[in-house]
């Protein structure tokens, strides 16, 4: 009888002990805040009278099709996050963030979002990669180019790959360096624009 007595008590301890352990709990980011101090409105008073210039993202690798945020831990290994999630569809938040950093570089032109086949004259990029890698950086990189109101061939396709490094731990830190990164291609893009 005691030793029954005795067991049970152990194993209420144990399923207690096993209950009370806290439950990781699911935490949503966004690329492009409202709330920071960078964050300016795409409706650029400077620009909003210029002419409109669109922004097109082809697609997303199909390994960013999704909420989870991804870490490369190797160069062949990706980590898919469970508890770490966009509150919004990257491809959408992508685009608005590039068009606000243009707009806030760039007072010649009014930068929009556009779909694939739009008349608008258009930046249209491509993504080929954008994550946080085991080099402690975000990396983004791809391609992009001017596409014409025609939908004439593309001019001069511009490959780039941008990194920004990661000085602290923990993914808040890898999506602001993440959106760090997006700020260098817009520059980039500013910049082929007055070469051009």
């Amino acid at each position: 009888m005691k030793k029954t007595l005795i067991v049970a008590l152990v194993s209420i301890i144990l399923l207690g002990a096993c209950s009370s352990a806290p439950a990781n709990k699911t935490q949503y980011y966004l690329l492009n805040s409202p709330t920071t101090t960078s964050a300016v409105n795409t409706d650029n008073k400077h620009n909003k009278n210029s002419p409109y210039f669109g922004i097109t993202l082809l697609a997303l690798p199909d390994y960013l099709r999704q909420p989870s945020l991804v870490l490369q831990l190797s160069s062949h290994q990706l980590h898919y996050s469970h508890f770490h999630m966009w509150a919004e569809p990257l491809q959408n938040s992508f685009t608005q963030a590039l068009a606000q950093d243009l707009n806030n570089l760039d007072s010649h032109f009014h930068y929009i979002v556009t779909p694939e086949k739009s008349q608008v004259t258009a930046v249209v990029i491509n993504i080929t990669a954008f994550h946080p890698t085991h080099q402690s950086q975000a990396l983004l990189s791809g391609t992009y180019w001017l596409q014409g109101k025609d939908m004439q061939n593309p001019e001069k396709e511009h490959n780039f790959t941008l990194t920004v490094a990661l000085n602290e731990n923990g993914y808040e830190h890898a999506v602001e360096q993440m959106r760090k990164v997006i700020t260098s291609l817009a520059q980039q893009i500013t910049h082929s624009l007055v070469v051009e």
